[in-house]
């Protein structure tokens, strides 16, 4: 598929209703620290979601992956629609683009549905796209600035309890 990385993922997005316990688990396991960060409605825009809304997002590093917890805090957004509907767990796999655009297209035609589309203030812009063969969302990345530099420059650093 034109437009997309093969043979990489660089992201797995997982739905947590606790983000501090999930990201205690994942310590204790991979030995990892997280950049915990908050979005909301000042600093992010999706697409779909209410108004106000309030996200707590924790990055970790693992190797040449990234996961992301997500908690939805507040308002109503695709997160807390699924976290309310499917519970717990994998979200969706991501990869970093270099044309949004471009890999969207590539999407669509193996038709796959768009669902979502957002930026973050200083890091990029991104959008998910329905993937019911791969039972998750797919997510592509357009960043602006590394996620790793994003996160040093924005986020709290988090080692556990």
């Amino acid at each position: 598929m034109t437009g997309l990385p093969h043979g990489r993922v660089d992201q797995i997005g997982l739905l947590v209703p606790d983000l501090k316990a999930a990201m205690d688990a994942y310590i204790a396991v991979l030995g990892v620290s997280f950049g915990v960060l908050e979005l909301d409605e000042t600093t992010s825009a999706f697409s779909g979601s209410s108004p106000q809304f309030r996200l707590a997002i924790a990055v970790a590093q693992v190797g040449l992956l990234s996961i992301e917890l997500i908690q939805p805090v507040s308002g109503v957004t695709l997160y807390s629609r699924h976290l309310d509907a499917r519970g717990s767990g994998i979200h969706h796999f991501g990869v970093y683009v270099d044309s949004l655009a471009r890999a969207a297209k590539s999407l669509a035609r193996r038709g796959y549905r768009p669902v979502l589309e957002g930026r973050i203030r200083g890091l990029g812009k991104f959008a998910y796209f329905e993937a019911p063969d791969m039972h998750c969302f797919f997510e592509i990345l357009q960043l602006s600035l590394s996620l790793p530099a994003f996160l040093l420059a924005n986020a709290t650093v988090y080692t556990g309890r």
